[in-house]
C-alpha cells in the first residue's frame, strides 16, 4: 500500500516540525511543510498529498480555515484537517461557521498521541471522498455572547463594548449575565465575573494548558 501524502502547515516552527515528524514516524509521507497560509496553498497546488494538515491561526491575514476553502475549490477529494488550540473557532472569530466538506477539526490539547492525528488524516480523506459535512465545535455561546466575550479579553469596559458593536450598555450586561449562566460562573461576593469569562476564554483557546 503507497504511502498517504501529506502536507502540514504552521506559522510556529516547534509545532510544525514536531507534527511533521510525529506523521512520518507512524508512516504518513510528509511531502511539504509551510509557515504561512499561502505556503500552505502553494504546496497543495505543487505536490498534490492526500491530505493537508494546517493550524487555524496564521496570524494576520488569511486563517487556516481560509486555506481550506481555496484548496476544496481545486480539489474534491483532499483530506483536511484543522489542528489548532482553539475550542471553539468562533473565538478567533465569531464568522467562523461555514467549513467546506469532509474537514475534520482536531483541538491540539485533546491529541494524546499521533495515532489520533494519523486517524484524524486518514478519517479526513474518507469523508472529503464521500463528500460528508464537514464539523467544528462549538461552545454553548451565542454568536453574539462571543463577540462580547472577545471584547472583554481586549480590556474594553461594557461602555466601549456597547459602542463598538453598535448595542446599548443593558445588551451587553444581559449578554454577560447569560454568558456566566452557560459556562456555569457563579456570581457572588468572592467572584470577579470578568476575570472568570478571561479564564474561560484562555482555557477554550488553549492558553491555559
Amino acid at each position: 500500500m503507497e504511502k498517504i501524502r501529506v502536507v502540514v502547515a504552521d506559522n510556529h516552527s516547534l509545532t510544525l516540525s514536531g507534527v511533521a515528524d510525529s506523521l512520518a514516524a507512524h508512516g504518513i509521507s510528509v511531502v511539504g511543510q509551510g509557515s504561512s497560509a499561502a505556503e500552505a496553498i502553494a504546496l497543495v497546488e505543487h505536490t498534490h498529498p492526500d491530505a493537508l494538515v494546517t493550524d487555524l491561526d496564521f496570524g494576520p491575514g488569511p486563517t487556516g480555515l481560509d486555506v481550506a476553502h481555496r484548496v476544496r475549490e481545486t480539489r474534491q477529494d483532499i483530506g483536511i484537517v484543522i489542528l489548532s488550540a482553539y475550542g471553539d473557532p468562533r473565538l478567533h472569530h465569531e464568522s467562523m461557521v461555514d467549513i467546506p466538506k469532509g474537514l475534520v477539526y482536531v483541538i491540539k490539547q485533546n491529541v494524546a498521541s499521533t495515532d489520533q492525528l494519523v486517524n484524524a488524516v486518514t478519517d479526513s480523506i474518507s469523508r472529503a471522498q464521500k463528500a460528508l459535512k464537514g464539523q467544528l465545535p462549538h461552545t454553548n455561546l451565542t454568536n453574539g455572547q462571543i463577540a462580547v466575550l472577545r471584547l472583554i479579553v481586549q480590556g474594553l469596559s461594557n461602555a466601549a463594548i456597547a459602542t463598538n458593536l453598535s448595542v446599548s450598555e443593558e445588551s451587553v450586561a444581559k449578554s454577560i449575565n447569560r454568558m456566566c449562566k452557560r459556562l456555569a460562573i457563579e456570581s457572588g461576593p468572592d467572584t470577579n465575573i470578568r476575570a472568570a469569562l478571561i479564564h474561560q476564554y484562555f482555557d477554550l483557546v488553549g492558553a491555559n494548558r
